[in-house]
């Protein structure tokens, strides 16, 4: 919608995983690390954990698109399986036909072919995304995947990816949580980091030009994300839209007031002088009204909202013509309420 208006040549901030435009902050270059050496080493099992939209996804796809040498990945994403589903996935995620659907007849078919590209040299590592889907005896089932080298069998490698509660899920099985090398949990970005992220996705979108979001205005988005990329996306993306339908060249921060409902679902805006009272009568009900309490909160309810949005609006023009005209807002609150801004009645006037 705005790329030819902004300059640019793809969507900077597209919410869906995309590998070729991952910001590699210190905490994903590390993760990074930590699932390439547990792909490579025959006793690699991470658990990557993290909020929704903090980069897990992506970065499993540029820990995949950058693998080389002799190996077999099975990657799986759909987790919410009965229990026998993993077997039957991971076989066919193999390339493989399911023989015999009897969760004993597909593990013996899976150690078949663990111990075939053992002798082959080529390690299988699975990876599951949204590990935090997963049941408990679907986790047990990893467990006895991954712990088969132990008991004489062929190994694989496991890298699990999931939300937060996912680490503890693996510690309440302990026999899992023994096998387990390196617990990682993905925090969000800081606030230099959350500039860097928004100038390096406008910048590999084509954008050459002067800076768009000024520092107090990633600031507040920093704050309302905490970081989270994905939630960074969603803000940026719509206060771009902003810019592009009222046909300005740069991004006005008030915007974000405007936009922060719709995008993050915040139920109240933010808090400003001139609607703080507001908010206090909003439920307020006079006890002398010969009115029905229920239809007059009602009433009052939906006059206080428009009221509201009313004042929001008029401060965002307030502040808009306050950047634009500074000495004139400021000349005309100075003028206003003295005696000599008034002009007298012309005689024979009422």
């Amino acid at each position: 919608m705005y790329l030819e208006f902004f300059g640019l040549h793809r969507h900077p901030f597209r919410i869906t995983p995309e590998d070729d435009f991952i910001y590699m902050s210190q905490q994903h270059s590390r993760a990074y690390v930590y699932m390439s050496s547990a792909i490579w080493s025959s006793e690699g099992f991470v658990v990557i954990s993290g909020e929704i939209g903090s980069g897990k996804t992506t970065l499993l796809k540029k820990t995949i698109r950058n693998l080389e040498g002799n190996l077999k990945l099975l990657n799986i994403s759909y987790t919410n399986l009965e229990s026998k589903d993993l077997f039957g996935l991971i076989l066919r995620k193999a390339g493989m036909k399911v023989e015999d659907d009897s969760k004993v007849a597909m593990l013996f078919q899976i150690t078949d072919y663990l111990e075939k590209m053992a002798n082959a040299g080529t390690p299988v590592v699975l990876t599951i995304d949204e590990a935090q889907n997963l049941t408990r005896e679907n986790l047990e089932d990893v467990r006895m995947l991954a712990g088969m080298e132990s008991m004489g069998g062929p190994s694989m490698r496991v890298i699990l990816l999931g939300q937060p509660e996912l680490k503890q899920a693996v510690l309440d099985i302990p026999q899992l949580a023994q096998r387990v090398k390196l617990f990682f949990h993905l925090e969000g970005l800081t606030l230099a980091e959350t500039t860097e992220y928004i100038d390096y996705r406008l910048l590999v979108s084509g954008h050459g030009g002067n800076k768009l979001f000024d520092t107090d205005t990633v600031r507040e988005i920093h704050k309302l994300s905490k970081g989270i990329p994905r939630l960074i996306n969603k803000l940026c993306d719509g206060m771009m839209m902003c810019a592009y339908s009222e046909d300005r060249p740069f991004i006005d921060p008030h915007d974000l007031k405007s936009i922060r409902r719709d995008l993050l679902g915040d139920e109240l805006p933010a808090n400003t002088p001139k609607t703080a009272e507001l908010r206090k009568r909003e439920h307020h009900v006079p006890e002398h009204s010969g009115q029905p309490k229920g239809d007059m909160a009602g009433e009052m309810a939906g006059v206080t909202s428009a009221l509201l949005r009313m004042a929001e609006a008029l401060e965002r023009i307030d502040g808009r013509l306050a950047t634009i005209f500074p000495d004139e807002q400021s000349s005309r609150r100075d003028n206003i309420g003295k005696p000599d801004n008034v002009k007298p009645l012309s005689p024979g006037r009422k």
